[in-house]
């Protein structure tokens, strides 16, 4: 019978042991109860809230398997509008690198920060953050706690965007953080400027079903923005200039050699750690 059995039967019948051993990110976010009262809950982007600038953010922990020590964190920003997305390399969680990290995307973005929508994480809910926005006039709302779906824009980016490339192992060194910064800076222009997604147009139940209607034509975040009303013509050309600037096919070639120097330090680190497990045992042999 082991001999004569298909694969599919051999994929059925190991269905559920696969499933206990996949791979997968661990959540680790913990709520930051300070403040939560004083900043508004977001649920959903109406209609009217949809133009450049209303960003979503979110943040991917490197910690492989276990959460115990330091790891690495992405921290993920994304337009609501357009798609667009800005990725920071922490050393880990403390807000104080978030906060600089948003300092930093604000002042690289080629058009204004209007909005930024977060979970409820102690990175994001704090008194720091929160004055940072009242005084650059940036609309600072929160989600629901445990909604991940009230996020789900920057969600996907998680996903698509971060784990795609990084995959889920666990980062912890400085030297690390710097590699992982190097994919970004090589990936977001990439991602910004060249890949063209498709767009939810609307979604309308019918039944029991949901009817998805996405856009006919793919678009990148750059074209998106040059199309929409809303921003000047100097933050469009400014958009421009910086699209002229960079060759696909050489920042591809980046992404490819940044991340394979970032798994190859991952790969010493871990034979370095297995070869000091391995002397020790001898030494207590």
């Amino acid at each position: 019978m082991l001999l004569k059995v298909s694969p599919a039967t051999i994929d059925r019948k190991l269905k559920e042991d696969k499933k206990k051993l996949a791979f997968k990110g661990k959540c680790g976010t913990k709520p930051g109860n300070l403040l939560k009262k004083q900043i508004a809950v977001r649920v959903y982007y109406a209609d009217a809230d949809k133009k450049p600038g209303f960003f979503e953010a979110d943040t991917v922990h490197h910690c492989g398997t276990s959460e115990s020590g330091e790891f690495c964190i992405t921290l993920t920003v994304t337009d609501v509008y357009s798609g667009w997305v800005e990725l920071r390399s922490l050393l880990n969680k403390a807000h104080k690198w978030v906060f600089i990290a948003l300092v930093d995307i604000q002042s690289s973005l080629p058009f204004p920060f209007l909005g930024m929508d977060s979970d409820n994480g102690g990175e994001f809910i704090n008194s720091a953050l929160q004055k940072w926005c009242a005084g650059n006039t940036i609309h600072f709302t929160r989600s629901r706690p445990y909604r991940k779906n009230d996020n789900c824009y920057v969600e996907q980016k998680n996903s698509s965007c971060v784990r795609n490339f990084i995959g889920y192992g666990r980062f912890s060194a400085a030297a690390e953080r710097d590699a992982l910064a190097a994919v970004y800076r090589a990936l977001c222009p990439l991602l910004n400027y060249f890949i063209p997604t498709t767009k939810l147009i609307s979604k309308t139940r019918v039944g029991s079903r949901i009817k998805k209607v996405y856009d006919k034509k793919a678009l990148t975040p750059y074209q998106r923005l040059l199309a929409s009303p809303e921003l000047s013509e100097q933050v469009k050309e400014e958009l421009i200039r910086r699209h002229g600037s960079y060759n696909p096919v050489a920042l591809q070639q980046e992404v490819h050699d940044a991340v394979d120097a970032l798994m190859s330090m991952k790969k010493t680190r871990e034979l370095e750690g297995v070869e000091s497990l391995a002397a020790t045992a001898l030494r207590k042999i």
